[in-house]
């Protein structure tokens, strides 16, 4: 007899209808950045917000590191609150289509997790050759 897994998962549509934290922007677009314009590597800023009335530590859980950064800040998030999450992307992803996330886990009792994906649409590099 095989054994049988099964998944439950409860997407949210809006980021704002989680209970615990926000994230804004809760997706970044890569598309609107030109490589001449950026210093190396390019980097966002994201703000976490506590909405909740206790205080919550977050902790990185995923993230594709050959292309990715992510300084989450260390300590709490008081109620109400907010600290900024810097992500900093690989310059190297310019001749590539690109569609990349992370993963933030709270430390509530629940181990509340949000996934923020980061996306380019475009190529900026030369074209990629055939062999």
């Amino acid at each position: 007899m095989s054994p049988a897994l099964s998944i439950t998962a409860h997407p949210v549509k809006s980021v704002d209808s989680l209970k615990l934290f926000t994230v804004a922007p809760a997706q970044i677009s890569l598309d609107s950045l030109r490589p001449e314009e950026q210093k190396k590597p390019w980097e966002y800023e994201l703000a976490v917000r506590n909405v909740t009335s206790e205080d919550i530590e977050l902790s990185l859980v995923s993230v594709p590191y050959q292309y990715l950064k992510v300084d989450v800040p260390g300590g709490s998030i008081e109620p109400g609150s907010e600290k900024t999450i810097k992500v900093k992307v690989d310059r190297d992803i310019a001749d590539q289509l690109f569609n990349k996330s992370f993963t933030l886990e709270a430390s509530d009792s629940a181990r509340t997790r949000i996934t923020v994906p980061i996306s380019k649409a475009m190529r900026w590099g030369p074209a990629p050759t055939s062999p």
